[in-house]
């Protein structure tokens, strides 16, 4: 099945379009969470929840990328149980690394809460996603969406670290510009 089969299947309310679903993207949703969350009970919790939360907003929803919303997904319900966690400060939130280096494409004092709403920016970064090269655009997801480190992406696509720190700065340093041309990065 397409994922644009899944989507109608899951507007039919079909459950052979969450299934075919889970069979496609479920490995790849286990570890991102895991990768958030460093514990298999609560990632396969979180999976579960991130399948629930689609069904439910599947429609009205019509992601432009299913894989990328499922991720999105479950890496939100993550961290969400991961902040739950870690009100008694126990664990440490893996992600952080790979978000403060995505946040070298956005300027520091953009404030998205007054500029546009997360939605949108998630709109304006599937956009912008949808015009990198394939291999360029899974290096991306999987750095910025799955947390993965940099010899993790290396190993799973065959490439060089370097070639995989490469594309990480170039595709950042686009969507930079990419932000600029939509007027949400003034340049000082």
């Amino acid at each position: 099945m397409t994922d644009e089969e899944i989507i109608r299947s899951l507007f039919d309310r079909n459950e052979d379009g969450l299934n075919e679903l889970i069979r496609k993207y479920g490995k790849t949703a286990e570890k991102i969470a895991f990768s958030v969350l460093k514990d298999r009970r609560d990632a396969e919790e979180t999976v579960s929840d991130a399948y629930m939360a689609l069904w439910n907003n599947i429609p009205p929803d019509r992601p432009a990328s299913l894989c990328a919303y499922l991720y999105k997904t479950v890496r939100n319900l993550a961290l969400k149980r991961l902040e739950a966690a870690m009100a008694d400060k126990r664990k440490i939130n893996s992600l952080a690394s790979p978000i403060d280096e995505l946040a070298e494409a956005v300027p520091s004092d953009f404030d998205v809460m007054d500029r546009i709403s997360e939605q949108e920016l998630g709109s304006y970064i599937n956009a912008f996603l949808s015009d990198v090269k394939v291999p360029d655009r899974r290096i991306f997801v999987c750095r910025f969406f799955a947390g993965m480190e940099i010899g993790e992406i290396a190993d799973r696509y065959g490439i060089g670290k370097s070639s995989v720190k490469m594309s990480l700065h170039r595709t950042k340093n686009k969507l930079r510009e990419y932000l600029q041309d939509k007027g949400y990065y003034d340049e000082k």
